[in-house]
């Protein structure tokens, strides 16, 4: 039946053009115009980025349902197994690569990430802090305990990274503290404590996060990063970048640039003893600090901060236990 019809429909006859068409073309083409012809819009409507992205949506969704209702009790890994490392399940280092808008900042080394998952050595060390103005003037800043001890959290072994201490600007005293499991250092729970303002966050346990450069708080109330610095194998050339959470005003939380490296080495005196010591450049902003971690333990023994141009704060080890 088509073929009849197509037969028919070229039987048909045509008019004849008109004998001034040709004429009228060229004076059409001289002067510029041209003839868009109409398309069907409908055959063209799923293009191929939708197609893509059809596509993934479908297996992201079929895989879900696949591992809930029949991979469990198959031994079939999780989603987050299959996809982990790709664009749909980033590492944390790729994570890191963050916008400019929303950067204070950029790394000038390669990122750090996930440190080695090996024992911390258990102790309790304590910190004093002062300020020095002109080089003369020295004033109190308090006094900090910085601890790691094995706990139990959620039913499972964990250790518990805790800095307590008071100072000029907390005289009510503050407490931070982090809980990761003895085996893996997965995250558990972060709490902490300015005066009388408490506050914390469980991690939940899938997807999983482990303790990384990326919970680095180098800052006058922080204790993750010497824990970090105990569990990071250094030498003479070690560097590395981080980016951290920053929040401004209004609420608004930016990625902060940290960037570390081995500058020297150095034996340093503090009131604790004599300590063949790394020496670190911490840039972070317009700042640099210099953390200074005994070669042999990993211990922090030391960190100056400048504060303008006529200040120092300092943290030195006073005691260890």
């Amino acid at each position: 039946m088509t073929t009849d019809l197509r037969t028919k429909l070229q039987e048909l006859p045509a008019p004849e053009a008109r004998a001034d068409l040709r004429e009228r073309i060229r004076a059409s083409r001289a002067a510029g115009e041209r003839v868009i012809l109409a398309t069907d819009r409908r055959a063209s409507r799923l293009t191929a980025p939708r197609a893509i992205a059809a596509a993934i949506v479908l297996t992201i969704l079929g895989w879900g349902a696949y591992s809930v209702f029949v991979g469990r009790n198959r031994g079939i890994p999780s989603g987050a197994a299959v996809f982990a490392g790709s664009v749909l399940w980033p590492t944390p280092a790729l994570s890191q690569e963050v916008g400019a808008s929303d950067t204070v900042g950029h790394a000038r080394y390669p990122l750090l990430d996930r440190v080695p998952s090996r024992a911390l050595q258990s102790g309790s060390w304590s910190y004093r802090a002062t300020m020095t103005t002109d080089g003369l003037v020295t004033s109190e800043q308090g006094v900090r305990t910085f601890s790691i001890a094995p706990t139990i959290a959620r039913g499972e072994p964990a250790v518990a990274i805790v800095t307590t201490g008071t100072g000029r600007y907390s005289p009510e005293g503050f407490t931070d503290s982090l809980l990761v499991s003895r085996d893996s250092l997965r995250l558990l729970r972060h709490s902490k404590r300015y005066g009388r303002h408490p506050g914390g966050v469980d991690f939940p346990a899938a997807p999983p996060r482990y303790l990384s450069w990326r919970d680095a708080d180098i800052n006058w109330v922080g204790s993750i990063y010497r824990a970090l610095f105990q569990l990071t194998p250094l030498n003479s050339s070690w560097r590395g970048s981080v980016y951290v959470p920053w929040i401004t005003y209004p609420n608004r939380v930016r990625a902060l640039a940290i960037d570390l490296r081995v500058t020297g080495s150095e034996r340093v005196t503090v009131p604790a003893g004599t300590y063949d010591s790394w020496v670190i450049s911490v840039r972070f902003r317009d700042d640099e600090a210099r953390v200074y971690v005994d070669k042999t333990s990993g211990l922090v023994v030391k960190l100056a901060m400048p504060m303008g141009e006529d200040a120092v704060w300092e943290q030195v080890l006073t005691g260890a236990s």
